[in-house]
């Protein structure tokens, strides 16, 4: 049987308006009996009832009774796990914030896999929108948001027609500030590693290379799957082949890749050719020589992400008008 706030404040010996401005954090009440309030609480297992909460709150979200959020990331991520758990660990602190809480499901590299769990997910009670962090697809979105009203894309630019919010790594600012660098460095045969070409990051990097390719007298741009597999593999092949260079741009996670392929060719880094980094992963810094690399905040994309759902939530804003974009930072390192 659910415990009630009236059982609460007998035993505590207090008002129930005590016990209501201590889970509020709202009026005066005193650090002692705070605490013997939140004891009586934690002994009986009391849980604030959403219904009551939403009728006395003038807040909308509150209001709503919505406790909870769809995380919905992206096939794509499942190639950049160190990114992404960052941006959900970013997610969940600001969630806290808010009193939600994030139901976190990863979409599928098909379909029919992916959307009997969306449906699942989104049947859920008390669900007040979907923050969507990867890449997806105009016809995905479109669909979502026929389940929820608000939505949220992380990462990703958003699509043209989708009346989303969006909250986006500014990539192509960094991988301006890579290539602007290995040039500083003196590199003038620079090879670029990065995804797919219609991949947002992949992209990006590409759109990049295009605006500086005459300050280099060579700049090659290779499409892979950002496995670090294939960078290794890429690198072997290509410098085996006769195309040696002395610059390398390409993501953290396909670096250690590179890494090891250097290493067995003999092949100085920093000295015969610098090698740079994007995502500013930890495991970077661990490298020998360490990886110089771009920085996103990544815990920042999630925060910013909630806080722009609950600003859509509480009418504050619409998705056709709201973007932020997570500046870029050079981060120099040995590798450089």
């Amino acid at each position: 049987m659910a415990v009630s706030i009236s059982q609460v404040a007998a035993k505590a010996k207090v008002s129930n308006m005590t016990v209501s401005r201590v889970l509020q954090s709202k009026g005066s009440v005193s650090e002692k009996t705070r605490q013997r309030v939140m004891a009586v609480i934690e002994e009986l297992g009391y849980v604030p009832s959403n219904a009551a909460r939403a009728l006395r709150s003038k807040d909308s979200l509150r209001a709503s009774a919505s406790s909870c959020f769809a995380l919905v990331f992206g096939a794509d991520t499942q190639m950049a796990d160190e990114f992404f758990c960052d941006v959900a660990r970013g997610a969940e602190r600001e969630a806290v914030l808010h009193g939600l809480c994030p139901l976190q499901v990863h979409w599928q590299e098909d379909f029919e896999n992916s959307w009997p769990r969306m449906q699942a997910m989104f049947a859920t009670e008390g669900l007040c929108g979907a923050i969507l962090a990867g890449q997806f697809a105009e016809n995905e979105i479109e669909l979502i948001k026929q389940h929820s009203q608000n939505v949220v894309t992380v990462d990703s630019p958003a699509p043209l027609n989708s009346e989303v919010a969006a909250v986006e790594s500014d990539n192509l600012g960094g991988a301006r500030l890579a290539l602007g660098h290995l040039q500083q460095r003196g590199c003038k045969r620079v090879l670029l590693l990065t995804g797919p070409r219609e991949h947002y990051f992949g992209g990006a990097m590409a759109q990049a290379a295009q605006g500086v390719r005459s300050a280099f007298e060579t700049l090659r741009i290779l499409h892979g799957d950002y496995t670090a597999d294939w960078a290794m593999r890429t690198v072997l092949e290509r410098w085996r082949d006769g195309d040696e260079f002395d610059g390398i741009f390409t993501n953290d996670h396909m670096a250690f890749g590179v890494t090891r392929a250097l290493k067995e060719l003999g092949v100085e880094v920093p000295g015969r050719v610098k090698l740079m980094g994007f995502d500013n992963v930890d495991y970077g810094k661990f490298l020998a020589p360490s990886l110089s690399t771009i920085d996103i905040d990544k815990g920042k994309l999630g925060s910013e992400a909630v806080k722009s759902l609950v600003q859509m939530i509480r009418g504050e804003t619409n998705g056709t008008e709201f973007k932020k974009v997570i500046p870029a930072h050079l981060v120099i390192r040995e590798s450089t």
